[in-house]
């Protein structure tokens, strides 16, 4: 398997907590964040079905502007 690079911008309060973490576990920072992509993409697709079909189908109403005012 290859590898590629991904890079993003994040907060300065997450990149400390990011160099906390890898400190704490003798880790690179980009090993932390690659474990939490991992972790990220394995709970999104170990979701129910269903569940990720209507969080799909609540976006695509969002962006029609097709929502409902839940406003008392």
């Amino acid at each position: 398997m290859s590898n590629h690079t991904l890079s993003t911008k994040v907060p300065d309060e997450l990149r400390k907590h990011v160099d906390t973490i890898a400190a704490i576990e003798q880790r690179k920072p980009s090993s932390v964040v690659r474990l939490a992509i991992e972790a990220y993409v394995q709970s999104y697709f170990a979701l129910h079905p269903q569940f990720k079909a209507d969080i799909v189908e609540a976006r695509e109403a969002i962006q029609r502007g097709d929502v409902e005012d839940y406003r008392f």
